[in-house]
């Protein structure tokens, strides 16, 4: 009887050795898999800003190829894009551009 109770004995300790090494391998494989929820999210997050940057950037530009191409419009854009100024006309720099 000593040989089945030990086999059983063995058989027990191996089943809970396995359950344990389950248990642990669950939690690791969780912790990864939360760890790259967590990247791709940031990447997402990250991605959709500079894709409304972009969204942006194409509805001013739609905006500006919209508009006449007339006296305002190019002194406009020669005062935002080559930095121009009229003559005569004071010009103020505030540092922050």
């Amino acid at each position: 009887m000593d040989s089945g109770a030990a086999k059983h004995t063995e058989l027990n300790i191996f089943i809970r050795c396995a359950i344990v090494l389950f248990v642990v391998a669950s939690i690791v494989l969780s912790i990864h898999n939360l760890m790259r929820y967590n990247d791709y999210r940031d990447k997402i997050e990250e991605l959709e800003y500079k894709k409304n940057e972009y969204v942006e950037s194409i509805e001013r530009i739609e905006y500006e190829l919209g508009c006449e191409f007339d006296d305002e419009y190019v002194i406009r854009i020669a005062k935002e894009k080559l930095n121009l100024c009229m003559p005569n006309e004071s010009v103020y720099y505030n540092g922050l551009d």
